[in-house]
């Protein structure tokens, strides 16, 4: 019996930002941090709404937080568009020398406003690896 492969192993459902360099402009960088500001985050595994899946999405980073591991910019989400993170962001960057990790901004709290910054992105189902 022949096996058809359907999917790709998906890690995770993301708006993926269209030009990274555009956020990473807008903010210092702490020397020494890996710069990121790849995606948002809607939820993990494949796409839980996949007609989603290929859209273009605008969003707007409106905070900012950052502790001695990682830094990152809140979001304000597009309308119907679901996330699973109790505050949607984009990782900025991350402090590897001392233990950073992206995942680590969802533990963040000591979020500050700051100037609004819209960005494109698209919605893509990431593969592992």
């Amino acid at each position: 019996m022949k096996t058809v492969k359907i999917a790709a192993n998906i890690s995770y459902t993301a708006i993926v930002v269209d030009d990274p360099s555009v956020i990473l402009s807008q903010f210092d960088i702490p020397e020494g941090w890996e710069p990121i500001a790849h995606h948002v985050t809607l939820n993990m595994g494949p796409a839980k709404n996949p007609e989603l899946v290929g859209q273009s999405f605008q969003v707007t980073l409106n905070t900012l937080a950052q502790d001695d591991k990682v830094m990152a910019a809140g979001v304000q989400m597009p309308p119907n568009v679901p996330t699973i993170n109790a505050t949607p962001h984009i990782t900025l960057a991350v402090n590897r020398a001392n233990g950073g990790k992206p995942f680590l901004s969802n533990k963040l709290t000591n979020w500050q406003p700051i100037s609004p910054i819209t960005v494109n992105g698209t919605v893509v189902e990431v593969p592992q690896g």
